[in-house]
């Protein structure tokens, strides 16, 4: 998956209001800016019930999660039965603490754009 498919993902995922601020954060050029307005346009619309859509959202999360954990940016909290979080909870988890440091997931993105 290139750098562009995964922020467009990852932007999709995060909603307007978190990604207008990643985006002013990034400075992007408007070279940049198209090839990821192409890439949210060709994800076409989320299905949760196909596999490969739920593969490759939790694909991108993670890497974001993983990013802020050796960070220190994101830590798991148990929940608070003491039972195991399931892998859907961990994604809203992280969904909504991503749009709280818009800088540190601008970094993020930055590095997919890089590699």
């Amino acid at each position: 998956m290139t750098g562009y498919e995964k922020i467009a993902i990852l932007l999709t995922e995060l909603g307007a209001e978190a990604s207008e601020k990643i985006l002013h954060i990034l400075k992007l050029s408007p070279a940049e800016m198209n090839k990821i307005s192409k890439q949210i346009l060709s994800l076409g619309s989320y299905n949760p019930r196909n596999l490969f859509h739920v593969q490759r959202e939790t694909s991108v999360l993670e890497e974001v999660r993983e990013y802020g954990q050796l960070r220190g940016i994101y830590r798991e909290v148990a929940p608070q039965n003491g039972g195991f979080l399931m892998v859907d909870d961990k994604i809203e988890a992280l969904k909504r603490e991503i749009p709280k440091t818009p800088e540190d997931v601008a970094n993020v993105l930055r590095g997919w754009l890089d590699s």
